[in-house]
């Protein structure tokens, strides 16, 4: 497939959602401004494997993967398998299932940190239960943080602008942000615990900045900080929890949190979260408000359970490692061949990308003009990543992205060149 793409239904669909649902989608990173707009499919149909198809009928191999819970591939047989043989006798009960036991199980046999679990329906959730829970055992009310944890008040406080209205004031003394592999600014970490010594209650951050590596030590420099001034030590692994290995960023860094919070990955696409940590903490729950009516629906149990099954017994996380590293590496070799500036990097599994030109704005529009010639070749990215690979990535979907992305950089190189971006990029009329 290359050239324009036929979008005629996913853009009536389009004008038919923006007059019932605000940004017409449920995600705001699934609205159209966040990839390709007029040049990008809006609405998709089904997916099967590694591939999805658009209600206008076009085929792409996708690396967006529901923005990152696919790891073993749409439809996968063993999690559909898991999913119908519990279908007739309902999807959740009055009393608590068997299948609460054997997901917690799963998990606590595989992630370091997981004594206890309770599950949830989405990550926000998850990081929000983490907070309460730290807060009762520490007494403390201030959370030190790094990175994305959902949209909830809790994490929205950080957020300024349009997006950050609506957030009681109050909330905004409570929430320190920090910058991750600082060591000496006055955001580093240590300062900002220094500054609020005896007040905070734990430190939530992601384990991964996603471009890089943590240098020196990094995350073995935060677990001794946090136990230095007695804080609980939180890793949000809602994206990297199944993906960097079994058992997540703690394994594969080895570094062991108090608490971590997983979902994404964790059943392969189902709706499910999960709180999992060290007995002393997680035990406090039964005590507090903290509680779904939701968290025990059996089906995203069931397909935990699968899932964690398949990730052991064919070793998947190895397989999207390998397969990441032919991608990048491949890509990046392309974009040498051409001259053009841009960059793979990052952690094979959740790469990322990005144009490193001498303007930002034209950087932003040579990544839109990326997108927009990848989707109309048969391929889908998120503008910069991550780019998540899945078990059923095959080595002809990696030589076929090789291909389109090699034909799409070329389009960039020339828009580029003759500096027409802009008039290059298609646009979606409301």
């Amino acid at each position: 497939m290359s050239g324009s793409l036929k979008l005629e239904e996913s853009i009536k669909l389009y004008r038919r959602a923006v007059k019932v649902i605000p940004g017409a989608s449920q995600t705001i990173s699934k609205r159209p401004e966040a990839f390709a707009p007029g040049g990008f499919p809006i609405f998709l149909e089904r997916g099967l494997g590694s591939h999805v198809w658009d209600v206008d009928g076009n085929e792409y191999i996708d690396y967006i993967m529901c923005l990152g819970p696919i790891t073993l591939g749409y439809a996968y047989p063993a999690i559909n398998e898991a999913i119908k043989r519990r279908l007739e006798d309902g999807t959740i009960l009055s009393l608590p299932h068997r299948l609460e036991i054997e997901a917690a199980e799963a998990i606590i046999e595989c992630v370091p940190c997981a004594e206890m679990v309770r599950f949830f329906k989405t990550g926000a959730e998850a990081t929000a239960a983490a907070v309460r829970v730290a807060r009762a055992y520490t007494g403390r009310e201030k959370i030190v943080s790094y990175g994305y944890h959902g949209w909830l008040d809790v994490w929205a406080a950080l957020v300024g602008g349009k997006m950050g209205r609506g957030v009681p004031e109050a909330l905004r003394k409570l929430i320190i942000p920090f910058n991750y592999n600082d060591f000496e600014s006055e955001r580093s970490l240590e300062n900002v615990l220094k500054r609020n010594r005896d007040e905070v209650a734990c430190i939530v951050m992601n384990p991964i900045d996603y471009w890089s590596p943590p240098k020196n030590g990094y995350l073995k420099w935060v677990r001794e900080l946090a136990d230095e001034y007695n804080v609980i030590l939180v890793f949000d692994e809602i994206v990297t929890g199944f993906r960097l290995a079994l058992g997540g960023a703690q394994e594969y860094f080895d570094v062991t949190p108090d608490l971590a919070c997983f979902a994404k990955g964790m059943s392969s696409g189902m709706p499910v979260s999960a709180l999992a940590g060290k007995r002393e903490m997680m035990s406090l729950m039964k005590e507090l408000q903290i509680s779904s009516t939701y968290g025990g629906e059996i089906l995203s149990l069931a397909a935990v359970v699968a899932a964690i099954k398949e990730y052991k017994e064919k070793n998947v996380q190895s397989y999207l490692w390998a397969q990441g590293e032919k991608l990048m590496k491949r890509l990046n070799e392309a974009a040498k061949n051409l001259g053009v500036k841009v960059n793979w990097s990052g952690f094979p599994p959740i790469s990322m990308f990005k144009f490193s030109y001498e303007d930002a704005e034209l950087n932003s529009d040579l990544l839109t003009l990326f997108l927009q010639e990848c989707a109309s070749r048969g391929v889908l990215f998120r503008k910069g990543g991550p780019v998540y690979i899945c078990y059923s990535h095959t080595d002809e979907d990696i030589e076929m992205t090789v291909r389109a992305c090699t034909e799409s950089l070329r389009v960039v190189k020339e828009a580029y060149e003759k500096r027409d971006v802009k008039n290059r990029l298609r646009s979606l009329e409301p």
